[in-house]
C-alpha cells in the first residue's frame, strides 16, 4: 500500500497469463517480489592528460527481469515449477496407484507431468496491496518464467517455490506502472 506520505509498504499479489491462454491465474501467498533493470554502456575517455576524462557514455543494452516466490504450492504452481503441465490420471479397481497402494473404487487422480513445458512464457500481473488510499499495479506484458532453487520435499518451515523470470520487450515496451485509487 502507499500510505499517505507516498512510501510503499510491501503487498498484494501476482497473477499470471499463460502465452495463448485469455485466464489470469493467481499465483497466490506471494512472499517476495523484486523486479531489476540493468543498463550496460559504452564509455569514450580522453588520455591527453595524466587524469583520464570521460567524453561520452551511450546505453548499449537494457535488461529487465525479477524473481518472486510462494509458498502456496497448488497444482498450478507445481507445473510452473516443475516446467510440466497439469493433467489426471484415471485408474479402475485393482489398478496399482502411485502410493503402491491397490484401487478399490475407480478413480482420478491429479497428475504433474514434469518437464514437458520448459518454456514457461506470458504475461504478470502485480496488484498492490489495497490497505491505503492507492495501490501499485504493474502489467508485464511478455515474461518467461524459469524456477529457482530446489523443489522441497521434507523441510522443518513452509515449503516455498522460488521462481526468476525475464521481462522480454514489446512493441508497447518492457511493463507499464499504474497508481490506482483503491476501489477505482
Amino acid at each position: 500500500m502507499y500510505t499517505s506520505g507516498d512510501r510503499y509498504i510491501g503487498g498484494g499479489k501476482i497473477e499470471f497469463k499463460k502465452e495463448g491462454d485469455p485466464t489470469w491465474v493467481e499465483i497466490g501467498e506471494i512472499q517476495e517480489a523484486t523486479i531489476s533493470q540493468k543498463v550496460e554502456f559504452a564509455e569514450a575517455f580522453s588520455r591527453d592528460n595524466v587524469m583520464k576524462k570521460m567524453l561520452e557514455r551511450v546505453a548499449k543494452s537494457f535488461d529487465a527481469s525479477g524473481k518472486f516466490s510462494t509458498q502456496k504450492i497448488n497444482s498450478h504452481n507445481l507445473a510452473m515449477f516443475l516446467l510440466g503441465s497439469s493433467t489426471t490420471e484415471d485408474f479402475v479397481i485393482g489398478d496399482e496407484l502411485p502410493d503402491g497402494s491397490t484401487a478399490t473404487v475407480d478413480v482420478t487422480i491429479p497428475k504433474i507431468t514434469a518437464g514437458d513445458t520448459p518454456l514457461v512464457a506470458g504475461s504478470l500481473r502485480f496488484i498492490g496491496d489495497e490497505d491505503g488510499p492507492k495501490k501499485p499495479v504493474i502489467m508485464i506484458p511478455s515474461v518467461v518464467i524459469t524456477p529457482s532453487g530446489d523443489l522441497p520435499l521434507i523441510v522443518d518451515d513452509f515449503a516455498k517455490l522460488s521462481f526468476d523470470f525475464a521481462i522480454l520487450q514489446t512493441a508497447a515496451g518492457f511493463y507499464d506502472e499504474y497508481t490506482m485509487d483503491v476501489g477505482a
